[in-house]
């Protein structure tokens, strides 16, 4: 089964704890973002959020999901559909939504510092296909 060749292999606390420090420090800079750094510029107004999106999205999903989702490709398809509902489907629920391919960038780039940050606590990255 094409399936077999992903690692479904099973949570472990160590894991958990490296996601739980990754979602608090996301939420930190989040607040931090909103109440100090918005205004600064149009960066941290409309765009140092969606860099810590990605992120957040993983290490919740790695704290109530039993299976470590580490798998660069499942990763990288996780990202595009999130990307994909956030910035088009989003346009048909939500008024006053705008695609900004800058945000799409934003989410690939979290993607990146999220894959960094789980190759260096756990020392390898799974890239099985």
């Amino acid at each position: 089964m094409f399936l077999d060749r992903f690692s479904l292999e099973r949570n472990d606390l160590n894991f958990r704890k490296y996601n739980l420090a990754i979602l608090i420090a996301s939420l930190l800079l989040y607040l931090l973002n909103i109440y100090f750094l918005s205004s600064f510029g149009d960066f941290f107004k409309f765009y140092f959020d969606d860099l810590f999106a990605i992120m957040v999205l993983f290490s919740f999903l790695n704290l109530v999901f039993p299976y470590k989702i580490d798998n660069f490709w499942i990763i990288v398809i996780i990202t595009i559909f999130a990307a994909f509902f956030w910035e088009y489907v989003a346009l048909f629920i939500k008024p006053g939504s705008v695609f900004d391919y800058l945000d799409i960038l934003a989410y690939f780039l979290s993607m990146v510092i999220y894959l960094i940050l789980i190759y260096a606590f756990e020392g390898e990255l799974n890239v099985s296909f």
